[in-house]
């Protein structure tokens, strides 16, 4: 990175110029990571280009960005703090729908212990099952089977938003999000499970299926018994 290199170097345009020496400088910090400790005194007359003082040294950049390292190290640990306490009032609320289902004397039962979770969900307003026949769907049967056929056509459950005329069939017009569940004992459909947010964005495709899957298979194991087809 001497003097006699950059002579060598063939006829170049100062742009050129700067670019390879930048690249050796970079190259040359590289390979010499101690070399700020055996030259300390050029930390201090570094300057550094800063959008709102101006110029700092190398000490003063280095102490920031530190700084905003972490700051955004406590985010990220209030964030994964938040979710883990959604998660432990996600997991108690669910392990006391899974006793009420398991208790459950009547077929409202059931019913009634999917309205409980879903109160205490955060940001769900909404809850309702229906089982797959005309008397459980009543006037909405054929706008239902149009719902399965486009959001459950190749998989269990749908989260995100319906169109107009699907929300209809489900919720009132307040809810915007939908989570949608189809209960499959084997090959046999026994019914639809639905979740409602007031939100546009609460229920999305990126949703982790843990918790659902959980309540698919219990109601799975408890809807037969109380099958009024």
């Amino acid at each position: 990175m001497s003097e006699g290199v950059m002579t060598d170097l063939p006829e170049l345009k100062e742009e050129e110029k700067a670019v390879l020496h930048d690249q050796f400088v970079y190259q040359y910090l590289l390979e010499h990571p101690a070399f700020f400790q055996h030259h300390p005194e050029l930390l201090n007359r570094l300057r550094l280009p800063h959008a709102q003082r101006g110029a700092v040294s190398l000490v003063e950049r280095q102490l920031e960005m530190q700084r905003e390292r972490i700051r955004g190290m406590e985010e990220d640990i209030t964030r994964l703090m938040s979710i883990a306490r959604q998660n432990e009032h996600i997991f108690f609320a669910l392990n006391q729908l899974h006793l009420d289902l398991l208790s459950a004397r009547q077929r409202t039962d059931i019913t009634i212990a999917l309205s409980t979770f879903a109160n205490r969900m955060p940001h769900v307003h909404a809850c309702t099952l229906l089982d797959f026949n005309h008397e459980a769907m009543g006037d909405n049967f054929s706008g239902l089977q149009l719902v399965l056929q486009h959001r459950l056509q190749h998989r269990s459950y749908y989260f995100g938003r319906l169109n107009k005329d699907e929300m209809a069939t489900l919720f009132p017009s307040n809810i915007h999000s939908v989570a949608l569940l189809q209960i499959s004992q084997g090959d046999k459909p026994l019914a639809l499970l639905a979740f409602g947010s007031e939100l546009d964005d609460h229920f999305q495709p990126s949703m982790d299926t843990l918790f659902i899957d959980h309540i698919a298979r219990l109601l799975a194991v408890v809807l037969p018994r109380y099958d009024q087809r």
